[in-house]
């Protein structure tokens, strides 16, 4: 019996140590969502749907409902018909819409829809599904007996945080929560596990859902959010790191927003100026997050610190150019910030630190800190 040459077997190990990790970086199996030949009428159920994909309820075990759903899209607009059967229908009876894409980022959740035979009904305050978005929504209900029929149109910028570049690889779970009698716990019927990730394949939206919106964010944006007055470009880290607004961006416009919740710089008690100005003369808005250390006089909570993003703003668009902290117990307070005719930064702190930073085509770069 002969040995196997040495380059053989090295061979056969390096395809056999690489086989798990091709399986982990597989792409999800997924079906295109179907681009239908004409809008579905509301008021004309799941007759009026031309779509051959259908979704259907897991079994549950002491289900005394059913549901059947087709699903379709049409230029900016997805459309999700849902027609479910029940022994006996009640006020509580729900039909929930959750939508996410798990290739969106860590960050990014799902965002879930709610009808009732009186018709959408306001989503859970812990669902993360901002008012805007479910204003956004349109739905027709209709109620024929024991049989309730929703059609929901769910335009683009309602849907959840989606990828900027990848395929729009989506979760939609459809959960009927049945109730038979009032006071009694409903009983789930879905298509998912735990309401949130679909078995099997998933759905897949035609690439024109995003590129008809014609944003051009930067190449570090992973993915791209609809806001109330505009949209957000998000990368690894958990803030914006792009946006774009309906209408010429100003400081206060931009912080609302990229940040709902900035913080006055006066109250904090940071020397973080409104804006700064580029050697081209391009504004620099800054915007102040997170939790002040000093919140306590005379004490510093570890824990706790407050951070600046810096943008420059163009027109409509801004890009973030620093995310960068503007108090920390470790530096102390911001006191002094700096930008030159050569765009140097300079950033001073209270404990006496100081980190300097130069313009580098699109961002900031970090090039000393100085010694207390």
């Amino acid at each position: 019996m002969h040995a196997a040459p040495p380059a053989l077997l090295t061979l056969c190990l390096l395809l056999a140590s690489s086989a798990p990790l091709a399986q982990e970086d597989a792409p999800r199996p997924s079906r295109p969502v179907p681009v239908l030949k004409k809008a579905p009428r509301p008021e004309g159920g799941l007759k009026d749907f031309g779509s051959p994909l259908v979704l259907k309820p897991l079994s549950t075990e002491g289900a005394t409902a059913n549901f059947s759903a087709r699903v379709g899209w049409r230029k900016d607009t997805l459309f999700v018909g849902v027609e479910a059967t029940d022994n006996q229908l009640l006020a509580g009876d729900l039909i929930t819409l959750t939508l996410s894409f798990p290739d969106a980022g860590p960050t990014a959740t799902g965002y879930t829809y709610r009808f009732a035979f009186d018709g959408q009904r306001t989503s859970a305050a812990d669902s993360g599904t901002p008012a805007f978005a479910q204003g956004l929504v349109n739905a027709a209900v209709h109620r024929q007996g024991d049989t309730l029929v929703v059609v929901a149109l769910v335009p683009v910028r309602a849907l959840p945080r989606f990828p900027a570049v990848e395929p729009l690889v989506m979760d939609l779970c459809i959960t009927y929560e049945d109730q038979d009698q009032v006071g009694v716990k409903t009983v789930p019927v879905s298509n998912c596990t735990g309401g949130t990730t679909m078995v099997g394949e998933a759905l897949r939206l035609p690439d024109d859902a995003r590129k008809n919106l014609k944003l051009k964010p930067p190449a570090s944006t992973t993915a791209l959010e609809a806001a109330p007055t505009g949209w957000l470009g998000w990368g690894v880290m958990p803030y914006p790191d792009w946006a774009q607004g309906s209408a010429p961006l100003t400081p206060p416009s931009l912080r609302a927003l990229v940040a709902p919740k900035a913080l006055d710089a006066t109250k904090m008690g940071v020397n973080v100026p409104d804006t700064l100005s580029l050697p081209d003369g391009r504004p620099v808005v800054t915007v102040l997050t997170g939790k002040n250390p000093y919140a306590v006089e005379g004490q510093c909570d570890s824990d706790d610190e407050l951070r600046m993003g810096l943008y420059v703003v163009s027109g409509k668009t801004a890009q973030q150019a620093l995310e960068w902290p503007a108090a920390t117990c470790a530096l102390g307070r911001a006191s002094s910030i700096e930008l030159d005719e050569e765009g140097a930064l300079t950033i001073g702190y209270s404990n006496g630190a100081i980190v300097n930073f130069v313009w580098s085509a699109d961002h900031f770069e970090r090039t000393e800190i100085g010694k207390r």
